[in-house]
């Protein structure tokens, strides 16, 4: 079986290559770049400017994250610093530098490369340069002040929502968080490491509950089913690996799941980006060999590949609404070649 999508619309071309794309549920793409920007666009106008274009980072944002409603996304940059934006407002509402804060008690710096905020907005984690991940629970969301504080430091308000007390979790694994993606429902935690473990914890309990080593490079990305129950990650190794991680879910049936249950090949360089549609039925991938490529989850098979002109960073499936196509029909995609662009299945009105 093979699928056929068509290229749509693109943004104009950007300042710089897009590193993290994030499409929300209520149908804002937000693009995060090497020039420090994260933008939001209206997807039905993808071809002008965006609503908003925050400068609110002084280096390239390598993460991005979403809650689930759609409000609130959560940008990292290379230097370390978060920030929490209001999506609809388009305004900057927590701002953290990782690099310059303690994590837990007596726990030395942890400089975030990458985060996640929860999806109900509970809290967030940040992982980076060792082998540990911070998680701090979300405070009282504020309007981040105007100007630079006096002594050069974050104060309460700058840290908005951002600034309440972290915990270290020592993962023991890697010496290098690469991405960290909460689940869909809250429960779950995974840590991709470059030396190609992925960790999965329990976020109630901060526990480790699983570790998989089924790549032997770096993982540079994961994903998860809109259940919550498969995980999927891609890797330096030219792979992608689907996990059984149904494991001791409070809905009941205990254990470990079956861990890796598939290893899906095809891209010829490293794998940048995963994504699982709306509806659990494909998983969309980016390469550094400039592939976009489309799998069949229950066939484990490659059923659509485009070829775009540069690295693909971001993939992002636009969510299931009322006002949009149906699960798995439109997706965006964006890179090295600066721009955003829409891919829609064929006959799709």
């Amino acid at each position: 079986m093979s699928l056929s999508y068509l290229q749509q619309d693109s943004t104009s071309i950007l300042p710089d290559s897009i590193w993290a794309l994030k499409w929300t549920s209520t149908n804002k793409l937000i693009s995060g770049s090497a020039d420090g920007h994260v933008r939001i666009w209206d997807p039905s106008e993808i071809t002008t400017k965006p609503i908003y274009d925050l400068s609110s980072h002084p280096l390239a944002i390598s993460s991005l994250s979403t809650t689930s409603d759609g409000k609130y996304a959560l940008a990292t940059s290379l230097d370390g610093s978060v920030v929490l934006v209001d999506v609809e407002d388009g305004t900057v509402v927590g701002r953290v530098e990782t690099g310059r804060e303690v994590v837990g008690g007596g726990e030395k710096e942890l400089p975030a490369f990458t985060s996640a905020i929860h999806p109900e907005g509970k809290c967030w984690a940040w992982s980076g340069r060792s082998s540990k991940l911070a998680m701090r629970p979300i405070d009282q969301i504020v309007p981040e002040a105007n100007g630079e504080e006096a002594n050069g430091e974050a104060s309460n308000n700058r840290r908005g929502g951002l600034g309440g007390e972290s915990k270290a979790i020592d993962t023991g694994k890697g010496k290098f968080g690469m991405d960290v993606q909460f689940s869909p429902d809250g429960q779950s935690l995974a840590l991709a490491t470059e030396q190609g473990q992925v960790i999965v914890l329990d976020v109630e309990t901060s526990n480790i509950v699983a570790t998989y080593t089924s790549h032997n490079k770096a993982v540079r990305t994961v994903t998860w089913s809109p259940d919550s129950q498969w995980l999927y990650s891609g890797s330096d190794d030219h792979l992608i690996v689907l996990y059984d991680v149904r494991a001791g879910s409070k809905s009941g049936s205990g254990g470990k799941g079956e861990g890796a249950v598939a290893m899906l090949q095809g891209h010829q360089s490293w794998v940048l980006k995963v994504d699982a549609s709306p509806d659990g039925k494909l998983l969309g991938s980016g390469g550094a060999d400039s592939m976009i490529k489309l799998w069949d989850v229950g066939q484990r098979a490659c059923v659509s590949t485009s070829t775009g002109t540069s690295e693909i960073w971001g993939f992002a499936w636009q969510p299931t609404a009322t006002d949009t196509f149906a699960a798995g029909k439109q997706f965006a995609v964006a890179g090295d070649d600066k721009a955003i662009t829409l891919f829609r299945a064929a006959g799709s009105i």
